[in-house]
C-alpha cells in the first residue's frame, strides 16, 4: 500500500563515499536507516538506526535476506526506484513496525534509505477504517430512515384521502367551525406527507438506493410539460410565470428524464415557498464552453461541442439567501439561526438535488441576493 507519495532522500553517492572511505563509518552519522542491498536482496551493510528497525545488531543482519526482514522487502525496493517513490512496508515482527522505503541504484546494488512511519501509517490506517465504518453506518442509517419513512406515509395517505373525502362533502354536511379544522388537517398532512418524501429521497441517494434511468427524451416537452403543475401554483400567488426553451436548438438528450423532473420539482418547490411577490422563470440553453469548464468540466477547445451541454436556470425574485446560508445550502444538517420547518425543508431538497446532479456528472450552484432573488444554476451533459 503506497501512502507517501514524495519523493525522499536519494543517496545516489552513497556507494562510491563507502569505497572510497572503507575504515570510516559514513552509514553511521546518517539519521535515517539506511541499508546496501545487493542485485539478490542480501543486505551488504547497514547502520545502527536501520538495524533497530529489526531489534537485531548489525553485524547478525549481514548477509540476511531483506525479505526475511520486510514483507515483500525486495520487490518494494524495486518498485520504489522503478516509480521514484517511496512506499511503506511492514517489518516481520510481532511489533508492527511500518517502514517508509526509498531506494536508488547504486552500481549492482541499491542503496535503502528506511524511516519509521509506524506512527502515522496507523493513523491513516485508522481513517480509512473509521471511514469506511461511517459510509456502512450512513447507509444503515438510510436504509432506516426510508423504511421507517414509508410506514409513516400509509396513515399519512389515509388522513389525506378521508379529510379530502369530508372536504367535498362525502361525509354528510359540516358546519364551518369542522370546515376549517378539516382543511387545516388536510393541509398539514399533505405538507407532512411531501416532507416525508423529501427525507426518503434524500436517504435513497446519500445509500445510492436512488432509481436511475438514462435514456433518450426530449427534454423540452418533458420539463415543459412537467412545470405546468408549478405554473398554477404560480399563478394562484400572482406571480409571473415565464419558461424559455427558444435557445435549445437539440431537444432529444441522452440524460435521466426522472431524475431530472426530481431536481426541477425541488427546486421550484423551493422558489413557490421563497417568493411572495414578483416571478419565478426557467430558461433553458446550451451553455458556452467557458461556462462549462468554469464548472469543472474538462473540454478540450477543439472538441467542444455545445449541444453536448444542457443549461437550465431557475430564478426567482424572492426572499433569496444571505452569504451564510449560501456556504452551506446543500448542506442537509446544518442550519442557520433558528431552524424552522421551511429552512429544513429546503435544505433536505438541496442536498438531494445536489447528489442527484453529481451522479448524472452534473453541476449545480445557486447565485443570490438577500431579500432579491436566487437563481439555481445547472449544467449537465447531454451527450452519450
Amino acid at each position: 500500500m503506497v501512502i507517501f507519495q514524495c519523493k525522499s532522500e536519494v543517496y545516489m553517492d552513497l556507494k562510491g563515499l563507502l569505497s572510497k572511505n572503507k575504515e570510516i563509518d559514513i552509514l553511521s552519522y546518517i539519521p535515517d536507516g539506511v541499508v546496501l542491498i545487493d542485485s539478490s536482496g542480501y543486505i551488504e551493510k547497514i547502520n545502527d538506526v536501520g538495524a533497530k528497525f529489526f531489534r537485531k545488531d548489525k553485524q547478525e543482519l549481514l548477509k540476511e535476506d531483506i525479505n526475511n526482514l520486510i514483507e515483500s522487502g525486495f520487490e518494494l525496493i524495486k518498485q520504489t526506484v522503478l516509480n521514484g517513490q517511496s512506499v511503506v512496508g511492514k517489518v516481520k515482527s510481532e511489533e508492527c513496525i511500518y517502514l517508509e522505503i526509498t531506494a536508488s541504484p547504486a552500481e549492482s546494488s541499491f542503496v535503502v534509505s528506511l524511516r519509521d512511519v509506524t506512527q502515522n501509517y496507523k493513523t491513516v490506517t485508522n481513517i480509512m477504517i473509521e471511514q469506511e465504518s461511517s459510509k456502512k453506518n450512513n447507509k444503515d442509517k438510510n436504509n432506516f430512515l426510508v423504511k421507517l419513512s414509508n410506514e409513516f406515509r400509509s396513515p399519512l395517505q389515509s388522513i389525506i384521502g378521508f379529510s379530502q373525502a369530508m372536504i367535498d362533502g362525502l361525509g354528510g354536511q359540516m358546519s364551518e367551525k369542522q370546515d376549517k379544522y378539516i382543511k387545516i388537517i388536510n393541509k398539514n398532512s399533505v405538507d407532512a406527507l411531501s416532507f416525508m418524501n423529501k427525507i426518503i429521497d434524500l436517504a435513497k441517494t446519500e445509500s445510492n438506493n436512488f432509481e436511475y434511468d438514462t435514456q433518450i427524451f426530449d427534454v423540452v416537452n418533458a420539463i415543459g410539460v412537467d412545470c405546468k403543475e408549478y405554473e398554477t401554483a404560480a399563478k394562484e400567488k400572482n406571480l409571473t410565470w415565464n419558461f424559455d426553451a427558444s435557445e435549445i436548438t437539440k431537444k432529444s438528450i441522452f440524460s435521466d428524464e426522472g431524475a431530472l423532473r426530481v431536481v426541477l420539482k425541488n427546486i421550484l418547490e423551493i422558489c413557490l415557498n421563497m417568493t411572495d411577490i414578483g416571478s419565478i422563470g426557467i430558461k433553458m440553453f446550451h451553455p458556452e464552453r467557458d461556462v462549462v469548464v468554469e464548472q469543472g468540466f474538462e473540454v478540450p477547445e477543439e472538441d467542444y461541442n455545445e449541444k453536448s451541454y444542457l443549461m437550465i436556470v431557475v430564478s426567482d425574485t424572492g426572499s433569496g439567501y444571505s452569504d451564510a446560508e449560501l456556504e452551506i445550502a446543500f448542506e442537509p444538517y446544518t442550519q442557520i439561526d433558528k431552524p424552522n420547518k421551511k429552512n429544513i425543508a429546503r435544505s433536505i431538497a438541496l442536498a438531494t438535488v445536489k447528489n442527484i446532479i453529481k451522479h448524472m456528472k452534473g453541476s449545480i450552484w445557486i447565485e443570490s441576493t438577500l431579500m432579491q432573488g436566487s437563481s439555481y444554476n445547472i449544467i449537465i451533459p447531454t451527450a452519450r
